[in-house]
């Protein structure tokens, strides 16, 4: 061999044990994020009424930091940030909203980074909230010798009523629910201008289910009567007057509590 080969020889042996001998670098491990877990005191709720709270633990405990309250309504994609709470000693938290408007609506928690852990997020908890809205705001079906009014009954106004129009005549209203309402409240009544001594009757249905039936004289008041309309997809009210003594009949006030 000659000495050029021989060098050659010589140089890549003390390459290879150091490629042997040389440390391996392992990949930088990846930080952890924190976790967290949530749960909703309603899975349905009244707007403008209830308040839904979210209670959970976040781990590591991070006590004194801060937790966000996140939700998106309906169809919306993005999530909006709605309040915070602070970390208690042990990990837990709890936060609260106050719903204002109806429909479906998801909550999560949000635990913003810190001290080299990522954030991280709950999982998302689905609340449907419900909300009372006037009856006579809503479009109306078929409608016969009944309109909308503010009426006296024992001498109290009842804004957005439904009062008939000529008495003696059969009279109704219809309104189409759709199936997302829950209850509806109403007061029924002859008004103040019927004469003494005459008489009506209020019949409510539900996809051509009677629902109530009551009998109406001057003095006599049905209050803030509740009916249930879940999966209701149309309502019908029918109000019966006496021609002679004049009789004015009336649903004051109705509400339904519905969502999107």
């Amino acid at each position: 061999m000659n000495r050029l080969t021989a060098l050659a020889a010589t140089v890549a042996l003390a390459a290879g044990s150091l490629a042997l001998t040389a440390p391996t670098q392992a990949a930088p491990a990846k930080a952890q994020a924190y976790k967290i877990t949530a749960k909703a005191n309603l899975e349905v709720a009244v707007a403008k009424e209830d308040t839904v709270k979210v209670k959970g633990r976040v781990t590591p405990k991070a006590a004194g930091e801060k937790v966000v309250l996140q939700q998106r309504v309906g169809n919306k994609k993005t999530w909006k940030s709605t309040g915070n709470a602070k970390i208690k000693s042990n990990g837990t938290y709890v936060l609260k909203d106050k719903p204002s408007t109806q429909g479906p609506r998801e909550y999560r928690v949000l635990k913003p980074a810190s001290k080299g852990l990522k954030k991280g997020y709950s999982k998302a908890l689905a609340v449907e909230v419900y909300k009372w809205e006037k009856l006579v705001y809503r479009p109306s079906g078929p409608r016969v010798n009944v309109e909308p009014a503010g009426v006296l009954i024992g001498a109290e106004y009842f804004g957005q009523s439904l009062a008939t129009t000529t008495s003696g005549t059969p009279s109704s209203v219809e309104y189409t629910l759709g199936r997302k309402c829950t209850d509806l409240r109403a007061t029924y009544a002859l008004t103040d201008s019927s004469a003494t001594g005459s008489s009506g009757a209020v019949t409510v249905s539900a996809d051509g289910a009677v629902l109530a039936n009551h009998s109406l004289s001057v003095g006599t008041v049905v209050v803030d009567e509740v009916l249930d309309v879940s999966d209701v997809f149309r309502l019908k009210v029918d109000l019966a007057t006496s021609a002679t003594p004049a009789a004015i009949a009336a649903v004051a006030t109705p509400e339904v509590l519905c969502t999107r």
